[in-house]
């Protein structure tokens, strides 16, 4: 009994003295923390206590503390990453160089002798012309700061800017354009542009201001001024008759945005690759981009393996036939741009007097499925025409219009008493055709030897040998379409492309004076109404005048069917999506395409809002 009173003491004596020794250390701790206030004001630990953390805290409680904090510090990057992404904008950043492929090499970069595509495309580049066609097809000043024409619409008084050097340092002056329309009117340089310049004098007003004085007339003229002004210092000396030898037709000096930098020839002296470099000291709008790199191809299949393994950013023209091709690259923006381009079947009646008859013509155009052209045959990039397309102006929706109707057209023909007979061939084949008083239903179609061209054709081939028609096609290399076919029009009917250029003129293509090459009035039509209406048409300044001229003319061929009218072809631009910027919807001439050059990008930055 006393041994368990002991204990019972002992284990009362003991949590007396816990009891006593709690009390102790929550007097202790009050302490502590009064003297922990006293030494820190703030409450809160500092940066040297907190050191000693880690020694206090347990691993699982370091852990998550250490988790927390990452978590923390996530969190507050992406805020600030986003908070800069919101206040901030993304712009073009100058630097950089775009390598575009072409097929073909330069010859002439020179404004007054370039013919082919590539010396067009370089030319455009280098030089500067009075004036220019902004993206949007609209005449703009370029070289001539300004413009005045007299009421007779005969002067025309242009003053230049003073800012304009050339890029050996010389300073342009009207010396130079009026050297420049001599020179294109000099027989012996032999320029492309000379017949747009007979009967136009250039004179020198003063050094900056340039007079043009008319014989009549020509609301055309303005277009005309964008070729670009060559260098008298440069060219003087030189003789027009040796102007095609000057190294200066491969090494230009010009006033443009791009300068020469260099160029690569092959073991033969081609040129391969051709470079052209920002030129700082232009009087526009500076390009952000510092390099453009040309590089040439012999056909467009080597031209498009080039752009499938990258070497180059873009090409200058895609042909219809290649789309499929790079439908799996998916690194590629396709420009499809709108051009004053159409295509016909231009019919000589000269050469086959069947064609003489409203009613086959018309049978003709009844039996021709354009819709399966434009879908087939060009992706359906494209669109029907049914009449001469012009730019800058919406054809006439009054036109007379002939939708594909083969029983419409088999109708004319039996109702004008082409009967179907069954003939065999020297070969032995059997084949319906469509015969009258001993006259075969025969028609020739020729075309150029392009990939297009010749299933367009054959397309039409088939179209009209389904009502009755015996058609022979005529496929000719387009290294003798102008000399062999058309320069002396030896056709019966011509698949064929006109390209009108910048102003909807088609004087040239459709007036009777222009029945004979180098005239391109490729149907051989004559008509004293749409004589006239072209005539008053070039006459007139004023534009709501001369487009209802247009209309009017439109409506006249799509009655008379001189030719039949298909489709307007989209021109296609592929470029590789790191290029940015470009914003354009239709061209005249491919060079067009570098209409918004300087707002072409690569790099970019970011500015605050």
């Amino acid at each position: 009994m006393e041994l368990l009173s002991s204990w019972g003491k002992k284990i009362l004596d003991y949590f007396s003295h816990q009891k006593k020794s709690l009390r102790k250390f929550q007097k202790q701790h009050h302490w502590d923390k009064q003297l922990v206030s006293v030494l820190n004001k703030s409450k809160f630990p500092s940066l040297k206590q907190l050191r000693y953390l880690p020694k206090v805290l347990k691993k699982h409680e370091r852990q998550r503390i250490g988790g927390l904090s990452l978590i923390i510090l996530a969190a507050l990057v992406i805020f600030l990453v986003n908070g800069y992404f919101l206040a901030t904008v993304s712009v073009p950043k100058a630097g950089g160089e775009y390598i575009e492929g072409l097929v073909g090499s330069p010859r002439f970069i020179n404004p007054i002798l370039a013919q082919t595509d590539v010396d067009k495309d370089l030319s455009s580049l280098i030089f500067s012309g009075l004036l220019k066609y902004d993206k949007n097809r609209q005449l703009v000043a370029d070289l001539a700061q300004s413009y005045e024409i007299s009421e007779d619409q005969l002067t025309y008084t242009f003053h230049l800017g003073q800012d304009a050097f050339w890029h050996d340092g010389e300073k342009f002056n009207a010396d130079d354009v009026v050297f420049t329309v001599a020179s294109i009117q000099d027989p012996e340089f032999n320029s492309s542009l000379s017949r747009s310049f007979i009967g136009i004098t250039a004179e020198k007003v003063d050094d900056n201001t340039v007079r043009f004085i008319l014989k009549e007339p020509f609301a055309p003229f303005l277009s005309l001024l964008t070729f670009g002004i060559l260098p008298e210092h440069l060219w003087y000396g030189i003789p027009p008759a040796n102007a095609t030898l000057t190294e200066l037709n491969r090494a230009p000096i010009g006033t443009g945005a791009w300068k020469f930098g260099k160029f690569s020839k092959d073991k033969i002296g081609v040129i391969k690759s051709y470079t052209l470099v920002k030129n700082n000291g232009y009087y526009g709008d500076k390009p952000y981009l510092d390099r453009l790199i040309f590089k040439f191809y012999v056909d467009f299949n080597s031209l498009v393996d080039a752009l499938k393994s990258k070497d180059v950013q873009g090409i200058a023209y895609l042909p219809k036939e290649f789309r499929a091709d790079l439908e799996k690259y998916k690194n590629l923006n396709y420009h499809n741009l709108d051009q004053p381009q159409y295509t016909g079947l231009f019919l000589n009646q000269s050469n086959n007097s069947l064609l003489s008859a409203d009613y086959i013509r018309q049978a003709i155009a009844l039996a021709i499925d354009k819709k399966t052209i434009v879908r087939d045959i060009f992706n359906s990039e494209g669109r029907i025409a049914e009449a001469p397309s012009l730019p800058g102006i919406i054809s006439n929706p009054d036109v007379k219009k002939y939708d594909y109707d083969p029983e419409a057209a088999v109708q004319l023909l039996e109702k004008n008493g082409w009967q179907t007979i069954s003939t065999t061939t020297s070969d032995g084949i059997t084949k319906q055709m469509r015969q009258k008083k001993g006259w075969y239903l025969e028609l020739k179609l020729t075309t150029v030897d392009q990939p297009v061209n010749v299933q367009t054709a054959e397309l039409i081939k088939k179209s009209l040998e389904q009502v009755g028609f015996s058609i022979n096609l005529d496929i000719v290399d387009k290294s003798k379409i102008l000399q062999d076919v058309i320069k002396t029009r030896n056709y019966e009917s011509l698949l064929f492309s006109e390209n009108l250029g910048t102003d909807p003129d088609p004087f040239p293509f459709w007036h009777s004076s222009q029945n004979e090459y180098p005239g391109l009035n490729l149907a051989i039509f004559t008509d004293k109404k749409v004589d006239k209406l072209l005539e008053d048409a070039r006459r007139s300044n004023n534009w709501e005048e001369r487009k209802e001229k247009y209309l009017e003319f439109q409506k006249i061929i799509a009655e008379e069917l001189p030719a039949i009218s298909l489709f307007n072809a989209t021109y296609t631009y592929p470029q590789d999506k790191i290029i940015q910027g470009f914003d354009l919807y239709n061209i005249a001439v491919p060079a067009d395409r570098f209409s918004n050059l300087f707002e072409w990008f690569i790099k970019t930055k970011r500015i605050w809002k």
